[in-house]
């Protein structure tokens, strides 16, 4: 009779030890789940930007003009086409490095000293160079977007954005209008364009009616030193700035027009 109770507490006691064991790993999990995700999504939201801004367009903001049907890789490689070894998945490229010959190139293949296919896609391939990833856009998508880019310089006159001139170089837009715009690749046809100088800064190299830079009362051969007090040395200095638009009521820009120092002010509405 006392054999059965002898017997029972060992299982009782395996049992017990069991829960607790999994109540330490669910606390570890929930531990490092959080340990590892939570800080992540915090830096997350601390760099998040607006979706609206086209930040292709910042880089090209001033500095970039629109591609063309000559448009090549940096490498000198054209894509003439893609396919699927298998017949579904695509993962192979037709390519011209300049030759005569077109060569056909799969997927993790090395075809020139130092560059390998890594992905195909639809449109366009990526390229491994020296461990530098670059995309080649096919040639028919670019002889596309430059019949596009064509069309819309003939249809239209002028950067699509309302700047409303306040006196005293004062100027003011609106960020949503502008963010619009710059949605639209035909817009980048009508921006104006920039140079870099030695000494700093960067110089309105071209500034023609209707453009951009007309609207925000720039001049050709203004030189822009800084904005908002940070130096401005480049197009990437400017396309900095755009990225943080959703940020801004009032944009300074600090520029330099036949030898004399002026001061341009934009006040940003929403």
């Amino acid at each position: 009779m006392l054999s059965a109770p002898a017997n029972t507490l060992p299982a009782r006691l395996i049992d017990a030890l069991g829960f607790a064991l999994v109540l330490v790993l669910a606390w570890q999990l929930a531990w490092w789940t959080w340990h590892f995700a939570a800080p992540h999504s915090a830096a997350s939201a601390a760099v998040s930007t607006d979706s609206s801004v086209n930040l292709e367009a910042a880089r090209q903001l001033f500095g970039t003009p629109a591609p063309t049907a000559s448009t090549v890789s940096s490498t000198g490689i054209r894509l003439k086409g893609v396919y699927a070894i298998d017949g579904k998945t695509l993962s192979a490229a037709v390519v011209n490095t300049g030759g005569k010959n077109d060569q056909a190139v799969r997927v993790g293949e090395e075809f020139q000293p130092q560059v390998t296919l890594t992905e195909v896609f639809a449109d366009h391939v990526v390229i491994s160079r020296a461990g530098v990833r670059e995309r080649i856009d096919l040639e028919k998508r670019i002889a596309m977007a430059a019949r596009s880019n064509a069309a819309a310089a003939g249809a239209n006159t002028g950067f699509r954005l309302n700047v409303a001139a306040k006196g005293g170089n004062t100027y003011s837009l609106s960020r949503g209008d502008l963010n619009s715009a710059l949605q639209d690749p035909r817009q980048l046809n009508f921006l104006g364009r920039i140079g870099t100088l030695p000494g700093g800064g960067v110089r309105m190299e071209q500034a023609p009616p209707g453009s951009l830079s007309d609207r925000l009362g720039f001049k050709e051969g203004d030189i822009i030193r800084q904005v908002n007090g940070q130096p401005v040395n480049s197009p990437g200095d400017l396309a900095r700035v755009y990225q943080q638009f959703g940020n801004l009521n009032q944009i300074r820009a600090e520029v330099v027009r036949g030898g004399a120092p002026m001061l341009l002010t934009y006040q940003i509405q929403p």
